[in-house]
């Protein structure tokens, strides 16, 4: 009976040790139908990335323009005792891109976009009726009246009368889409979309492909002056951000970010997912478990993510944690993209935001390991995600671009390396003379000191009757092949420069010979140059510029309490291929301009085409034409006056000579 109630040791052990994996089994975090199914939909976006090589491409291409040789390739020279030198030709044709397009992009006063209303705006059912009111009212009056009318009258009453409020409704439109741009310039200025573009260029030819992410709200602390001085106000604002291309996961063999869900690996900071407590859309106890599943300075699941090791590295975070430093955010994985129902109201979404279990919607989800702590509808009206991509070289068929910059030129940059290496070695080998010894025809006790060489040095010879017959020491000098290398390595450069349609003298390189050596022939040098780059400036237009001012524009007019900036209007850019073109466009105005200052010409295009000329030169240097050249008015005044003084000079040598006896 005793024996049944007192345990064993072994026993007691084992039930602790039951007692504990019980314990921390109820501690981890259980994966949810809706957890389950946006981890499953990363795998697949991740293995899919894998597969395809993008991955790998993008580390290629970082580590080209970093200057760095792969492992295996860097032990393969060094094994045979060769210059490790690795001549980069990658990172200053990428750094020129980035330059020619913040130039392009940045080159005036006014923004690449504009907003215009659209050509025809469309009358209100008020509109309308109104109009109909007043051609009733009109010919309701000369009816009673008695006076007679022609039926042809009330068509055209009704049409002129449609046609003037329609000029109206254009004028309004027109005023309502300059209030609306300059409301878009200031959110794009607060919600650093400058900032933003210009990492996006960065990417743009570094990587396949570049993502652009926005506008995405957000209550930030403002200062704002008020009476009694400043004050501390918090406002939701639109924000943009790059995305890095390696945390960027699309769905797989999408070719549009709104063809498929999109996931984004992100570091979330603490303290501010701990104030998100009490905002709609966020679980409270779901935040608080992942805060504490996941605490400063641990490492959570998420961190073990595929392609985490890569980013890590690149985003020298190893040093950090090897140095024991307390890491104070958190990894997380963003999803967007379409959920049943079922899942949603699992999870604990109001079931009127989400009412048919069976339906799909567009949300927006927020997974810290193995955790959702955000779930929300798409704000989007149409669903669409606030993810822009673009590419150096676009694949119509992925996401993905067909090349960087580095992979455009990688075979450029490995001829360029070959040459390189060997210069350096032929240049060491070169320095100095080859010294050959016969150990048997030196004297014994010298032997050791072959390997010293110094001026006045006395070799001396081991006797023999052969011993005047041979040469106990011999000097040889290696050929230098420098000019054959320099030559080789310069001809891989330019082939560069042809694959990427980014020449040298883009960045002020003055060594252009040939048509560059002159002015007008390196401004065609330039024009030619700027179509393979006008490819890229219209895809950034198309899938960048675009979309995301538009995305801005939808939400204004959804949600602004301003009516004075909602108009029926369309987003429009505002070529950013015109600006490229526009210091060429000046260069020829100021040719045509003095070339045409010459007799013959001045008297067939007159002052009037003289002006016309100077104030299109003006304008395009962003000068005060009114200031500068006169009206036509005062020019014919002008005109006028020199031709009444030209006359009374010629009359009066004649009134003279009639005086004179």
């Amino acid at each position: 009976m005793t024996k049944g109630i007192i345990k064993t040791n072994a026993e007691l052990e084992a039930a602790e040790k039951k007692a504990m994996e019980e314990k921390e089994q109820a501690s981890k975090p259980v994966l949810t139908n809706l957890a389950a199914f946006i981890k499953g939909a990363f795998d697949a976006a991740e293995n899919h990335r894998q597969i395809s090589g993008v991955t790998e491409r993008m580390t290629k291409s970082r580590r080209l323009k970093s200057g760095e040789y792969e492992a295996a390739k860097l032990a393969q020279i060094k094994s045979v005792g060769s210059s490790d030198l690795f001549y980069n030709i990658t990172e200053p044709k990428c750094e020129a891109f980035v330059a020619w397009m913040t130039d392009v992009f940045n080159s005036g006063t006014d923004t690449p976009w504009g907003i215009d209303p659209t050509p025809i705006p469309s009358l209100s059912v008020q509109e309308t009726q109104r109009v109909q009111e007043l051609v009733v009212e009109r010919f309701e009056g000369l009816l009673a009246s008695g006076q007679p009318f022609n039926p042809a009258d009330v068509t055209a009453f009704a049409q002129d009368l449609y046609d003037e409020t329609l000029s109206l409704k254009v004028d309004e439109a027109e005023e309502k889409s300059q209030r609306m741009k300059r409301l878009i310039e200031d959110q794009t200025e607060e919600g650093g979309f400058g900032e933003a573009l210009s990492c996006f260029f960065d990417d743009l030819g570094d990587y396949p492909t570049a993502v652009l992410k926005g506008p995405i709200f957000v209550k930030k602390n403002r200062l704002k002056w008020e009476q009694g001085g400043l004050k501390v106000a918090e406002e939701v604002i639109p924000t943009w951000t790059c995305v890095d291309p390696f945390n960027f996961y699309p769905g797989p063999n999408a070719r549009h970010v709104n063809e498929s869900y999109v996931c984004e690996i992100y570091d979330y900071d603490r303290g501010d997912l701990a104030n998100m407590r009490g905002v709609s859309g966020w679980k409270d106890e779901a935040i608080e478990q992942a805060l504490s599943l996941t605490k400063q300075g641990s490492t959570n699941s998420n961190d073990n993510l595929p392609g985490e090791s890569e980013m890590r590295t690149y985003e020298d975070k190893e040093t950090l944690e090897r140095g024991g430093a307390p890491d104070a955010t958190i990894r997380a994985l963003e999803f967007w993209g379409n959920v049943q129902g079922e899942l949603l109201q699992q999870w604990g979404m109001d079931s009127e935001k989400a009412p048919d279990k069976f339906k799909s919607y567009q949300v927006n989800a927020v997974m810290i390991d193995n955790i959702v702590v955000r779930c929300v509808i798409n704000p989007h009206p149409l669903g669409h995600k606030p993810y822009y991509t673009s590419s150096f070289i676009k694949n119509k068929n992925s996401i993905w671009g067909l090349h960087s910059i580095p992979e455009k030129i990688e075979e450029c940059q490995e001829g360029v390396n070959v040459c390189q290496r060997n210069l350096l070695n032929n240049l060491a080998m070169g320095a100095g003379p080859q010294v050959v010894v016969d150990l048997d025809a030196l004297e014994p006790s010298h032997v050791s000191t072959c390997n010293q060489q110094y001026p006045m040095k006395v070799w001396p010879v081991r006797g023999g009757n052969n011993a005047s017959a041979r040469q106990p020491v011999n000097f040889f000098q290696p050929n230098v092949n420098a000019d054959v290398l320099t030559a080789t390595s310069e001809f891989y450069e330019q082939k560069a420069d042809d694959r990427t349609l980014i020449p040298r003298y883009v960045t002020g390189d003055s060594d252009v010979s040939g048509a560059g050596g002159t002015a007008s022939g390196l401004a065609m040098l330039m024009n030619a140059s700027a179509r393979g780059i006008k490819r890229v400036i219209r895809n950034v237009d198309r899938d960048i510029i675009r979309p995301s001012i538009r995305a801005m524009y939808i939400y204004n007019m959804l949600h602004s309490k301003d009516d004075a900036v909602k108009g029926d209007a369309q987003i429009v850019p505002r070529g950013a291929v015109a600006m490229l073109t526009k210091e060429q466009t000046q260069l020829r105005q100021q040719e045509f301009l003095a070339m045409t200052n010459n007799p013959t010409d001045m008297e067939i295009i007159g002052i009037e085409g003289r002006a016309m000329l100077l104030r299109a030169v003006a304008n395009n240097l962003d000068m005060d034409v009114d200031k500068i050249v006169p009206t036509e008015e005062a020019l014919r005044a002008r005109v006028q006056m020199q031709a009444g003084m030209m006359q009374a000079e010629q009359a009066s040598p004649e009134a003279e000579a009639e005086v004179t006896p």
